[in-house]
């Protein structure tokens, strides 16, 4: 700026000076007054153009600054978007991985359904065949019952048969034992039963002596009640023969 004010004032000196030389020349210089006129207009000209592109300059630089500000500003915000979309980028992951957990945790509980189920069908069909089986054991168990007091019936009769018939029996023994303790009634075998000894190896020679039998009659005797499972204990070789039980004849 302080170039250019100079250059005017030193331009305005040598228009005043050419003034001067116009006055006394105007007649061989003609034209020369119109030139530091023309040139002071260009100087305005070029001030006026110089001082529009300082201004053109000045905004410029205020823009560029403006867009500097902006672009330090959107580099902080895109830092600031970088960061939230890893925050969000691990979040993401996070979800992920809890939604496949949940998954796998639905699956286990669907199969463990399913296995439930399965299990419950299965119970279910077990109950019913208990349940039959179960009706089917009532049935069985009514003409169990049915059979068993048919039974008992049955028993109960012939218990009361047999037991009249056992006191019977008794009774009849019993006179038995009366004629033969009398001596009413006598047998050989009854007379060879009776020597006898339980536990005692006796001398059969002595025996038949002592009751009058003959070896043929006794032998045959001993063969029957050995044939018969007899309470004795014969042995040809000693010639001895031992009672095994007690016989209650009286």
């Amino acid at each position: 700026m302080s170039e250019i004010t100079d250059a005017k004032t030193s331009l305005k000196k040598i228009i005043s000076t050419i003034e001067e030389i116009n006055g006394t020349n105007v007649d061989t210089v003609p034209k020369l007054k119109e030139y530091p006129t023309n040139l002071l207009g260009l100087i305005e000209q070029f001030e006026n153009e110089k001082n529009n592109n300082l201004k053109t300059i000045e905004a410029n630089d205020d823009e560029i600054n403006n867009l500097k500000n902006k672009i330090s500003q959107d580099n902080r915000d895109i830092i600031k978007f970088d960061e939230e979309n890893k925050e969000l980028t691990k979040q993401r992951q996070e979800l992920i991985e809890k939604i496949q957990k949940v998954q796998n945790q639905l699956t286990e509980t669907q199969a463990k359904i399913k296995m439930k189920k399965e299990e419950l069908e299965k119970r279910s069909q077990r109950l019913e065949e208990l349940k039959t089986r179960i009706r089917e054991l009532k049935t069985l168990q009514d003409e169990f019952d049915e059979k068993m007091i048919e039974i008992e019936s049955k028993l109960k009769a012939d218990y009361e048969k047999k037991d009249k018939f056992a006191k019977s029996y008794i009774n009849r023994v019993a006179a038995m034992k009366a004629l033969i303790k009398s001596k009413y009634i006598t047998s050989q075998l009854l007379q060879f039963i009776m020597s006898l000894q339980k536990g005692t190896a006796l001398d059969l020679k002595n025996i038949l002596l002592a009751i009058d039998m003959k070896d043929d009659t006794a032998k045959k005797i001993l063969k029957k009640m050995m044939e018969q499972n007899g309470p004795i204990e014969y042995d040809p070789q000693a010639g001895t023969v031992t009672l095994k039980t007690e016989v209650d004849f009286l």
